[in-house]
């Protein structure tokens, strides 16, 4: 199958692929869920289908909630349903992979990033369709005006990745992107449990709402039957009642036989009194992202949110401001008191920036943080799309280098902004993130800001007490004047008091809650998850910040088996009972591309069409999409071993020790698979020894099409799959080489 697709430097996390009008395995999207008190759980439908002759195997960089956890996968191909697991990352994989060479139909579900996963869909029969279900719990977030927010991603965005070697991972975050539309749509329905506020709806920045019902029950969906491109979040907000001033607690607990049901768990809402808010005279830093994916409509809008920023200023306030793409830009030498001139000034000097080249944004922000005194006090506001793939080396440097009185707050800018960078970013800042849409007022999204600059209503927030075994996020953000704050706990079953302190700017502050008992099986299980993503998140602060890794990778991997969701260390793998598909023929492999966030510029990215080149072969797009470059490592293999290029293959073990099968993926025009029965294996240790192929478990002889994976079943006997370097094969006459990984 030909496809068009752009070699271009590796560094800008992204391929640019011409669709052409094909029509992808992807069929339908559809987000549907419920929410209420800041928590929503969500079920994401997608329904693959297979048209082809053969077995079809689907991978989807797919974009999920930074905030969310994983907590359910399924899946159900003909009258089969499949209940997914939660294992290792890498048991997880080798049970994908043993599934695959046995004609099982399987999905696995990676976590790149916190808001990136991949999927892979394996053994999709031939005309049928696979029907795949993933459950996500949200905690809502709270905007100053007094509405709560509901926010899904639709699209992963290219992330620059600078230098190659920077982000060890690159091949995993790196995303096709369609030069045009690819035609797939999302659907919507969310039901509201809250009470509105008075005479106010549900309403949205990013698509046109249909809505039914009223008071407590309200359901949403999107205006018009053919649902959302995806290219951009769905973003859901509704106006309530102000609440309350005090703590509000759900609780839950784990079933009976669960290994952490000997806690509970529960979701804390701190809303602080309406007290008049101490105002004082602010110190900003404004970081300004210019990079070539800001181009056009994003770095408008970051102009218009640090334009408002700036006039809300006045004569007491100090500023400083930082443009950054490859290099650091600065306005003045150092801050200045921003006075009717130097606002005057400033404005003058944001309408003249230009977006272009990569984003260097640790740079800019260690310049930021450099002269500060370890007793400063003074705000960081970091306004960007956060498309970069180092987002740890950002953290390190804030965590690291932000003085405690200081605050970091982010700002994401576009339609699709890295909520893998600002979420955490703003956490290590004990800051806000504020997100601002292309398509709304930036009004609106610098009020938030402002709100959270100005001056907040509690500072330095404990929660303590005989009922709390622990904590998530162990450091809570200032208490910002009748703006609610949810925090995970771990508490004890049995119960006892609660205990919130802080301090206002003229007194300390103190809040308690009674906390009964709680029972085996109570309350929401989205409680519990999110209480155990949120301590992920924690050890992920930690690890950026220098903390051992080893430590903390044992610490993640306890806690994703424990609390059952996906994390970077584990991984959710659900595999059919029975086969489905002939194991012996040939699989075919699809990728489904992303569309860029609305409003991004592939030119700003470097992904200009006129960059395009014919690629006959599924072999240079298998190195493009994995980044594995089969020439280089053939070279080095040959510098080391005299070897030859060949195939990249990956063991997997078969039905007894001593069988292993070698999978490989077709490149070039095409392989004539008639193998010759005895293989020869390069092996470190011991020369050439040949080994017989298991034809029963090999794939059929024939003409192998491009991009179609191959099995080849080894009588290994006792030599060592690890100690291989190369297999040979003769093929029709022609040597084959495969390199094992």
């Amino acid at each position: 199958m030909d496809q068009t697709i752009e070699v271009t430097h590796p560094g800008n996390g992204a391929r640019l692929v011409s669709v052409d009008g094909r029509q992808f395995p992807l069929r339908s999207v559809a987000v549907g869920g419920q929410a209420r008190a800041g928590l929503a759980r969500v079920v994401l439908k997608q329904t693959f289908s297979n048209p082809h002759s053969e077995p079809m195997k689907v991978t989807y960089a797919m974009p999920l909630p930074a905030e969310g956890a994983v907590a359910g996968y399924e899946f159900r191909v003909g009258p089969r349903r499949v209940v997914g697991e939660i294992d290792l990352r890498a048991k997880a994989r080798e049970r994908f992979e043993k599934a695959m060479v046995d004609g099982r139909t399987a999905g696995i579900l990676d976590q790149e990033r916190a808001n990136l996963f991949t999927q892979e869909i394996g053994n999709v029969p031939p005309g049928t369709e696979v029907q795949v279900e993933l459950t996500i719990d949200q905690p809502l977030a709270w905007l100053s005006e007094g509405m709560w927010e509901w926010r899904f991603p639709t699209v992963a965005a290219p992330r620059y990745l600078g230098a190659e070697g920077r982000v060890p991972d690159a091949p995993n975050v790196t995303v096709d992107v369609s030069d045009g539309p690819t035609g797939l749509r999302a659907s919507l329905e969310l039901a509201i449990g809250d009470l509105l506020a008075e005479g106010r709806r549900p309403e949205s920045p990013s698509h046109a709402l249909s809505i039914a019902g009223g008071g407590a029950s309200v359901r949403v969906t999107l205006a018009g039957e053919d649902g959302a491109a995806l290219d951009r979040d769905l973003v859901v907000r509704w106006p309530v009642p102000r609440p309350r001033p005090g703590l509000t607690l759900q609780r839950a607990r784990p079933d009976a036989g669960r290994p952490h049901a000997g806690h509970a768990y529960g979701l804390l809402t701190l809303v602080p009194p309406e007290t008049p808010v101490a105002v004082y005279p602010r110190d900003l830093i404004v970081l300004l992202d210019t990079s070539g994916s800001m181009s056009g409509p994003p770095l408008d809008q970051a102009r218009r949110v640090v334009a408002a920023l700036v006039d809300s200023l006045g004569d007491d306030d100090r500023l400083e401001m930082i443009a950054f793409a490859g290099d650091a830009r600065r306005w003045l030498s150092g801050p200045v008191a921003a006075t009717a001139e130097a606002r005057r000034d400033a404005q003058r000097w944001l309408a003249a920036l230009r977006a272009g080249g990569g984003t260097e944004m640790v740079d800019a922000v260690e310049e930021a943080l450099k002269p500060l005194r370890p007793d400063a006090q003074r705000q960081v506001v970091l306004v960007t799309d956060g498309e970069i793939g180092f987002e740890s080396e950002l953290l390190n440097s804030i965590q690291n280098g932000l003085p405690k009185g200081s605050r970091l707050h982010a700002v994401g800018v576009g339609s699709a902004p890295n909520r893998a960078m600002t979420r955490p970013a703003a956490r290590a800042g004990r800051g806000v993130e504020v997100l601002a849409a292309l398509d709304e007022d930036a009004e609106r999204a610098t009020a938030r800001l402002i709100a959270a600059t100005r001056g907040p209503a509690i500072l330095d927030l404990e929660i303590a007490g005989p009922a709390v075994a622990g904590l998530a996020p162990r450091s809570l953000p200032d208490l910002m004047a009748g703006a609610p704050v949810l925090a995970g706990l771990r508490l004890h079953p049995e119960g006892g008091e609660l205990i919130v302190r802080g301090r206002t700017p003229g007194a300390a502050w103190e809040e308690r809650l009674a906390v009964p008992p709680t029972e085996t099986g109570a309350g929401s299980p989205g409680v519990t998850a999110l209480y155990g993503r949120e301590a992920v998140e924690d050890l992920e602060l930690k690890l950026a910040a220098g903390a051992d890794r080893n430590e903390i990778d044992r610490a993640t991997e306890a806690l994703g088996l424990e609390f059952g969701i996906a994390t970077r260390l584990t991984s959710w793998v659900a595999i059919s009972e029975e086969p489905t598909v002939d194991p012996r023929r040939p699989i075919r492999k699809e990728i489904i591309p992303q569309e860029l966030p609305h409003g991004m510029s592939a030119e700003g990215l470097g992904l200009g069409r006129d960059r395009l080149v014919r690629v006959r072969t599924m072999a240079s797009e298998v190195a493009l999409l994995t980044g594995f470059d089969f020439s280089l490592v053939g070279a080095g293999a040959r510098r080391a071993h005299s070897m030859p290029a060949g195939y990249e293959g990956l063991w997997v073990p078969g039905a007894s020790p001593e069988i292993q099968v070698l999978t490989f993926e077709v490149s070039a025009t095409g392989l004539d698979w008639h193998p010759e029965p005895i293989v020869h294996l390069i092996m470190q240790s011991n020369g050439r020894v040949p080994v017989a192929i298991v034809e029963a478990l090999t794939t059929l002889a024939g003409r192998i099409a491009p991009g179609h994976i191959v099995k080849l079943a080894l009588n290994m006997g006792t030599q060592d799959p690890k100690d291989v370097l190369m297999v040979e094969v003769v093929c029709s006459g022609r040597l084959v080489h495969i390199l094992p990984r």
